[in-house]
């Protein structure tokens, strides 16, 4: 496949979302691929955080697969700059979530059609187009020929209220099992009956669990030390929670560096503990991996094991992601999606300011 934006910002939150790729959840007894949550719309297919939504046609029915909205949202934190796409599998619903990553890996077989992404704060194509180059420069440094045309061969959609919306088709998909060809190929050729009525929202900005939500909970840490969560945050004005995993490339990049934020943290009353999302307190699995990784990049700050309910506790779309304590356990702010040191840095610099 051709470099591009699009495919650069896919690898970039493929690794943060998808239960195929990157940073998707292994089965780890309790970590298992979960349905998306249900949001209100008028539409069988919504993409919140790309603000879009759509209807397949009439005379469209899906027996042998079905469509998943992969709903990126902003593709670097705060962009400005959202993507979503529909993606087509080749297994029903039921047998998708019953399936566990190993089995999805060696079984399930997806295919694209068209990708939108919606620009914040715009008001032309252009603008739109400018915005998108300055994000993928941004986070990638230099934009490459092909990138810049990639972004170039996008086209306008849709505009109101400051947001631009613009799409483009991906290469149609081939390698899916037989009997799910004739569906994905209906469904890709109707990408353009689809686009002309798709329905536009403001798109929704996740921020994880709410702010000022109370922490509580006990669990153990990878040496099977007992933690309390009172106990735990009681130490620190500030504490920063870096839920990874063991699949998660960019988690595991960011540790070193971590590890001495961590140092300067605890010179100004914060500190760093790491919870791993793929090793439970239950189901240690993956256990010795996380111990070897923790060993590997230098890490000194505590790790805990995922107990049962902390992703209900703590909200995340995948890994890494991070939130902000109390010393009484209460939530700051919102959650950080994704690896972004600069960002943790700079909260962590706030909230110890506002610490009493």
């Amino acid at each position: 496949m051709k470099k591009s934006m699009r495919v650069t910002a896919i690898l970039l939150v493929l690794c943060m979302c998808s239960a195929l790729a990157g940073c998707g959840k292994k089965d780890a007894g309790n970590a298992k691929n979960s349905k998306p949550v249900k949001v209100e719309s008028d539409c069988d297919y919504f993409c919140p955080g790309a603000g879009f939504g759509f209807d397949l046609p009439e005379n469209m029915k899906l027996s042998n697969g079905f469509i998943e909205i992969k709903d990126i949202g902003d593709i670097d934190y705060d962009s400005g700059v959202m993507m979503g796409w529909p993606t087509y599998y080749d297994m029903t619903e039921e047998e998708y979530y019953a399936s566990d990553s190993e089995t999805l890996g060696s079984l399930l077989h997806a295919g694209t059609s068209f990708n939108v992404m919606c620009v914040e704060g715009v008001n032309s194509e252009e603008e739109a187009k400018n915005k998108m180059l300055v994000t993928v420069e941004k986070m990638y440094g230099k934009v490459s020929d092909e990138d810049r045309q990639s972004v170039v061969d996008y086209k306008m959609l849709h505009q109101e209220n400051g947001y631009v919306w613009l799409w483009k088709m991906d290469d149609r998909a081939t390698g899916l099992r037989d009997k799910s060809t004739e569906e994905y190929n209906a469904f890709y050729d109707a990408s353009e009956e689809i686009l002309n009525n798709l329905k536009y929202y403001t798109p929704n900005v996740w921020s994880g669990t709410e702010e000022g939500t109370a922490l509580s909970f006990e669990t153990i840490d990878l040496e099977g030390n007992p933690v309390k969560s009172e106990s735990l945050f009681a130490n620190n004005k500030v504490t920063m929670i870096n839920i990874w995993a063991t699949t998660c490339g960019p988690c595991i990049e960011e540790m070193p560096e971590l590890e001495e934020m961590n140092k300067e943290f605890q010179a100004k009353g914060g500190a760093i503990v790491g919870l791993v999302d793929d090793v439970w307190v239950n189901n240690t699995k993956y256990l010795d991996e996380a111990k070897a990784i923790v060993s590997d990049t230098g890490v000194t700050y505590t790790n805990l094991c995922a107990w049962d309910g902390f992703d209900d506790m703590l909200e995340a779309v995948g890994t890494p992601t991070t939130y902000f304590v109390d010393s009484q356990g209460k939530i700051l702010g919102d959650a950080v999606l994704g690896a972004n040191p600069a960002k943790y840095k700079e909260l962590m610099d706030k909230y110890l300011s506002q610490a009493k």
